[in-house]
């Protein structure tokens, strides 16, 4: 549903909806009622199983009443809710009327609007509906949704924005009869797709434990009907010390026994990361459009099918991603940081999930983002972003295993051993901090394990800000933070620990205005 207005209704646009009349203005597909029913139910059915087996003691008539007490409820306000959302496409805009007591009247000019992007979940592919999400970047998310179209009108809807954006509206309707155009249909091939091979790679490499985060959040609401201290570590631990098999069991065995328990967790994070890439990628498939604004539209999804399009002007930098294993076969993955966010509300979007460079490649070239060439040079900053952070945490290692184990038990002195894992990390990842800066673009390389390249056209910098912390003072170090619009303020583009005197010379390189 609709927020808040983007424009506030006024008396000239009071008198607009009188010359207008209610009847040119439309209410969505009359099977939305259908489709918000079904997932207003589908949230409340973890509600009914907890009725079910507390409030009604497994009465199944009680439960059965109640069950359809609430879908009469369900149904009745989601019909009431569809009956009062009305909008109307207008020669130049969109406006949208929602609210049961009290009102919006939502203007939404197509000149504002940056993004229109389709959304089929599978309830809808099946009825052959789609919601129509509106983004003006006024906002976080879509500043208007219209929950759901057929799919023909939705698709209708989108060119017209485009078409009007590019000055080349079509006239064959009336515009003041709301009529669409026709969609055009795409002939040319996509700049890149994946087949489901590629998709099972891009899997394998997105190892997830989501599964066990399902498993665990179904087993929390439902504890009653487990047995106490399920929850508790300690609890199991003495359960299996007090089992007589697994005491009886030879050391060689037992090790066997948590290898064989260690490889079926690896197992069912490779499964969870391919089941989950499955559902967000399949079918993907990444075309360049030049109807209206020049842009990537994305299509993908199994059960939910987006349908987006990112205009090209709006891309602000380009972010390949990859791994120590990843990159040794030669994959990588490809976002763009744009101004507009894409159906999960994210900045960062996905044009290449698992791609060779050779691919890679033609999709930069459409944003004029020139990637790495063999002779470019990269500095790498300060040994001190390791060996410091290094020293802080071996010391504070040292006194916590010194302190447990004087006072509980003595083999927590080894404790003091997770400092040879954290120094090595450390120092990859200082190895892989590295930049460089050319006539037109700022590269920067982080992470070891999470491997990340930004590539950041200068002339898209908005802010340049040296910083120092305590510890910097001393070694006269610094952090150059670089702002991007649409970028991430909990995760900017950031250098650390790079000498005081380049820092100040890499800023005024950023921020020049030639």
């Amino acid at each position: 549903m609709i927020d808040a207005p983007l424009t506030s209704t006024t008396e000239d646009e009071s008198a607009d909806d009188a010359a207008m009349g209610e009847a040119s203005f439309q209410r969505l597909h009359p099977l939305s009622i259908i489709l918000k029913s079904i997932a207003a139910i589908s949230q409340n059915l973890i509600a009914m199983g907890v009725l079910y087996f507390s409030v009604f003691d497994r009465n199944i008539i009680y439960t059965g009443l109640a069950a359809i007490a609430l879908l009469a409820a369900i149904i009745g306000v989601t019909a009431l809710v569809w009956s009062r959302f009305t909008y109307h496409i207008g020669p130049k805009e969109i406006r949208i009327k929602s609210g049961l007591i009290s009102r919006n009247n939502r203007s939404i000019p197509f000149d504002r609007i940056q993004d229109v992007s389709l959304e089929q979940k599978l309830v809808s592919r099946i009825l052959g509906l789609a919601t129509v999400k509106l983004e003006t970047g006024a906002s976080a998310g879509e500043d208007g949704k219209l929950d759901a179209l057929a799919l023909a009108d939705g698709e209708a809807l989108r060119d017209r924005v485009r078409d009007y954006k590019s000055g080349a509206a079509a006239t064959a309707a009336d515009p003041d009869e709301g009529a669409l155009p026709a969609a055009e249909p795409e002939e040319r091939p996509p700049l890149f797709a994946m087949d489901n091979r590629r998709i099972l790679i891009a899997g394998l490499f997105n190892f997830s434990f989501v599964l066990l985060a399902i498993l665990a959040a179904i087993a929390q609401n439902l504890d009653f009907l487990l047995p106490d201290d399920f929850f508790n570590p300690w609890y199991w631990a003495k359960q299996l010390s007090e089992q007589d098999v697994v005491n009886g069991l030879s050391s060689s065995a037992q090790i066997a026994g948590a290898a064989a328990a260690l490889i079926s967790l690896i197992a069912v994070g490779l499964g969870s990361g391919i089941i989950r890439t499955f559902i967000r990628e399949y079918g993907f498939r990444l075309d360049r459009v030049d109807r209206g604004q020049p842009g990537f539209r994305r299509q993908r999804g199994l059960f939910t099918l987006t349908d987006m399009v990112m205009p090209i002007h709006r891309v602000q930098a380009a972010i390949l991603k990859t791994g120590p294993i990843r990159q040794r076969f030669g994959w990588y993955h490809l976002k763009f940081q744009s101004l507009a966010g894409d159906g999960s509300g994210e900045s960062d979007h996905s044009a290449a999930p698992c791609a060779q460079m050779a691919e890679v490649e033609p999709i930069l070239a459409e944003t004029s983002i020139a990637n790495v060439t063999a002779d470019l040079e990269f500095c790498r900053v300060n040994p001190a972003l390791w060996w410091r952070d290094a020293v802080l945490l071996t010391i504070v290692l040292s006194a916590v295993s010194i302190g447990i184990g004087l006072f509980v038990d003595p083999g927590f002195y080894a404790l003091i051993l997770l400092a040879v894992p954290i120094v090595a990390v450390k120092f990859l990842g200082w190895r892989h901090h590295q930049y460089t800066l050319t006539k037109t673009q700022l590269f920067v390389r982080t992470g070891w394990w999470r491997r990340k390249l930004t590539i950041l056209p200068i002339r898209k910098i908005q802010t340049v800000d040296i910083s120092q912390s305590p510890l910097d003072h001393p070694l006269d170090l610094a952090s150059v933070t670089v702002g991007i619009a649409g970028g991430s303020p909990m995760a900017p583009l950031k250098i650390n620990d790079i000498p005081m005197a380049s820092a100040m010379a890499l800023r005024a390189k950023l921020i020049r205005s030639d």
